[in-house]
Formats: structure tokens, C-alpha cells, sequence
């Protein structure tokens, strides 16, 4: 019976990812105003997501078996390792004008972390595929500077669109696969037999060792590294214009730090877990576990048509403000169903909600930040914006979990939850403080260009 479920389960996705990938491609190789050559770098961030879907949001899972005490140190270690990769990458790529390189650097390391968890699941393990998977991600913001870099010039909101649709695919491939191995990996005793369950290390060293390939066939033009033309150029100089400009980053990465602090608390590796102790609450744990690897799906198709949304309708028809709004509204939304009903079946479908208003939230303030530049070319505002928003994962791996551990059941629920809600509506706050701060500064600057789009 499992084994039916199983295929009925990867033919109804892979149904699914056939109508998806052919609707991706169909998009991304009819855009215009594009540099040729993009194609094989897409296909490449496509395969170097897959283990990140893949492994991401089963730290927690895998740790839970293991030590359910701890959960929150892997998640750490994860977001920890970000706040220090991200500059140090951003300023390597810059200082030895290749940024292939240090993807190459990220792929190897992440294989060769992967590999002690296959040997002996332990803690220790669990924390070394971790920070693997914790500097694969920190690789994200390097893609996207590539991208924009060699292929898409100043048009931010061009390379938000684009680089919304991998995460997408990746997800319809690894949640087959997730699925599978969780279920033949199960036991009666609603237990995990780590023996099988740590073949998703196994199909992830296959995924990026596919990566490693790849990348020999993306072409890299050196001479474009740092070189993008940006709207926004923040400086140390003493004057009042650029003193506005630097408070106003300090704003937008304020703003990323709790937008990543929330959506690493009530998403990934933290819902994975929740939807896992919600079913447990009402003894049905063996019951979800085919549709647990489909949450960071849901959340994911949910983040692309907040993309969509945000880039060709949103800033098109509103202020910045209003735009921001929207997104805060639907978070909002979110937290009160999730709140009010602790269905495991509702959260996973009100999921949706989640990863719309992510969407929104998180391509409005990235295009902003991709708009930016500093006079010197040692750094970028996206290395320090990235590291940011790894203090916010780091916060929030850390919190979560432990306030779980502590408060237990249904009285910690609700407790992390309705802090979560309250820092949803001052995220709201400090970004409306920042718009009314200097309305010119964000009608200027924070607006993108229509040629730039």
C-alpha cells in the first residue's frame, strides 16, 4: 500500500513539475532584453537548488530523531553560517573578479559535508551538513548578482523575476523524492529508520556533483564583475544626501532582518516540524507524512506568484508603501488562521498565504537592494544585505525551536506565534517610519525605473 501511495504521489507531482518546467521554460527563453548564453546558467541554479530543497528543511526532522531537545543547534549553525560566507564571498568573487570560482568552492564543500551524516547520523553530523547546506545557501545571493551582472544589467526587478522560478522547480523535483524516502523510511512506531532516511544526503552529492559539471559550461565575462549599473550609490561622504542614503540602508536591512526572521520561523525546516507535531497532537502523524514534503512546495509556488505578482502589478500600480502593505496583510492573514486553528491539513493550506506574502515582501526590498552600490568595489550592499538576513535565520533557528522546547504542546504554539504576529505588524512599523522618514528619497530612488524593468 505504501509503495502505491508512493507512485501515485511522484506521478501526480511530476505531472505537475512537466506543466511547470515547460511553463518556466517557455517564459525564461521568450524574454527579451536578455543577454544570450543565460540558459545553461539557469539550468545550473535549477540543479544547485535541489539539495538545498532537498536537505534544508529536514535538519530539523533528522535532529528530532536523534536529540528533540536540540533541534534548534543545527538550525543555528545554518543560519550562523551565512552572517560570515556571504561578505567574505561577496569580497573574494569582487577582489579575484571571478565569481564561478567560489560557486565551485560552495558545491565542494557541501559534498564533502554531506558525507558524514551518511557514515553515522549524530548531532555532530547533522551540524557539519548543516553548515554545508548553510553556505550553499549563502551562494544564493551570488547567483543572483552573476545574473544580473552578465546578463540583465541594471533591470533588478528583471533578475527578481527570473531567479524566482528556479526555487520552483527544484521543489517539484525534490519533493518526490523527499516524499519517497520519508514513507519507505517510516516505521509502525511513527519513528525513522535513519538508515534509509539519510539517502537524501545521497541524492543531494548526486544533485551537486551534476552542478559541478555544469558549471564548467557557464561562461563567465570577467570584465562585467562589479560593474552593474545601479540606481541607488551609498557613500561615506559627509554630506546630507548621502547620509540619508546610508540611513536608509540601514532601514532596508532592518527591514530583511525580520522579514528572514519570520519567514525562517513559521516556514522550512520550523513548519516542516510544527505540521509534524500538530498531526502528532491529534495522533494522525502517520497520516501526513507524503504531504510534508510538499509544504516547502506549496510555499514555494505561493513565493513565485507573489513575484509575479509584486513585479507586474504591485509596483506598476502603487507606492512602495501599499505595495509592502499587501504582502503584511496576507502574513497577517497567515498567522491568525494558523493561530486559531491547528489543523495540521489547515496549515499546510493556508501555507499558501505564508509564501504569497514572502514573495511580495522579500523581491519588493531584494530589487531595491540589487539597485544599490558602494563607491568602493571591495563590497557590495547585497554581502552585507545577505548577511543580515542570516542574523535573521540564525535569531529565529535559535528561538523558535527553543521556545517550543520549553513552553511544549499548545501553550508554546501560541505563544510563537503571537510574538510572531507582533513582529509582523512592527516589521509594518519600520518600514512605514522609513517611507514617511524622506517620502522624496523613496519616490526617487526606492521606485524602480520603468526602463529598468
Amino acid at each position: 500500500m505504501i509503495m502505491q501511495n508512493n507512485l501515485l504521489e511522484i506521478t501526480i507531482n511530476s505531472i505537475i513539475f512537466v506543466i511547470v518546467f515547460s511553463c518556466s521554460l517557455l517564459f525564461v527563453f521568450k524574454l527579451k532584453n536578455v543577454t544570450k548564453g543565460y540558459k545553461i546558467f539557469f539550468i545550473s541554479y535549477v540543479v544547485f537548488w535541489i539539495p538545498l530543497k532537498l536537505l534544508r528543511d529536514y535538519t530539523s526532522i533528522i535532529q528530532n530523531e536523534i536529540n528533540p531537545h536540540i533541534v534548534w543547534l543545527p538550525l543555528v549553525m545554518y543560519g550562523l553560517v551565512g552572517i560570515f560566507i556571504r561578505p567574505i564571498a561577496d569580497w573574494l568573487s569582487l577582489y579575484i573578479k571571478n565569481r564561478k570560482i567560489i560557486l565551485y568552492m560552495a558545491v565542494s564543500i557541501g559534498i564533502i559535508t554531506f558525507i558524514p551524516i551518511i557514515i553515522y547520523p549524530s548531532t555532530e553530523t547533522n551540524i557539519v551538513q548543516s553548515v554545508g547546506v548553510g553556505i550553499g545557501a549563502s551562494m544564493i545571493g551570488t547567483y543572483e548578482l552573476m545574473f544580473k551582472e552578465q546578463y540583465t544589467k541594471s533591470k533588478s526587478f528583471l533578475t527578481v523575476s527570473i531567479m524566482a522560478f528556479p526555487p520552483l522547480i527544484a521543489d517539484f523535483i525534490s519533493a518526490p523524492i523527499q516524499s519517497t524516502i520519508k514513507i519507505i523510511s517510516s516505521n509502525t512506531n511513527q519513528t525513522l529508520n535513519l538508515n534509509i532516511f539519510i539517502y537524501l544526503w545521497v541524492v543531494g552529492i548526486v544533485f551537486y556533483v551534476i552542478t559541478f559539471i555544469i558549471l564548467f559550461f557557464v561562461k563567465e565575462d570577467r570584465s562585467k564583475i562589479g560593474t552593474t549599473l545601479n540606481n541607488i550609490q551609498l557613500s561615506g561622504d559627509k554630506n546630507k544626501s548621502s547620509i540619508k542614503s546610508i540611513f536608509l540602508f540601514v532601514l532596508v536591512c532592518l527591514t530583511g532582518f525580520f522579514i528572514s526572521f519570520i519567514k525562517f520561523s513559521n516556514s522550512g525546516s520550523i513548519a516542516t516540524l510544527t505540521i509534524q507535531n500538530l498531526a502528532q497532537n491529534m495522533g494522525i502523524k502517520d497520516k501526513i507524512a507524503s504531504i510534508q514534503a510538499y509544504l516547502s512546495t506549496i510555499f514555494s509556488l505561493a513565493q513565485l506568484l507573489g513575484t509575479v505578482f509584486v513585479a507586474n502589478f504591485l509596483v506598476k500600480k502603487t507606492n512602495k508603501l501599499i505595495s509592502f502593505s499587501v504582502g503584511i496583510s496576507l502574513w497577517i492573514l497567515f498567522q491568525l488562521i494558523v493561530i486559531f486553528n491547528q489543523n495540521p491539513y489547515v496549515y499546510f493550506g493556508v501555507s499558501f498565504f505564508n509564501g504569497f506574502a514572502y514573495g511580495i515582501l522579500y523581491n519588493l526590498v531584494l530589487a531595491y537592494v540589487l539597485s544599490m552600490s558602494f563607491k568602493t568595489n571591495k563590497i557590495t550592499p547585497m554581502g552585507i544585505y545577505q548577511s543580515i538576513l542570516s542574523i535573521g535565520i540564525a535569531s529565529s533557528s535559535f528561538l523558535i525551536p527553543f521556545l517550543k522546547d520549553v513552553l511544549k504542546n499548545n501553550q508554546g504554539y501560541l505563544i510563537v506565534n503571537y510574538a510572531l504576529l507582533g513582529s509582523i505588524v512592527l516589521l509594518e512599523l519600520i518600514f512605514a517610519t522609513a517611507y514617511i522618514f524622506d517620502i522624496q528619497i523613496f519616490k526617487n530612488k526606492m521606485i524602480i525605473k520603468k526602463e529598468a524593468l
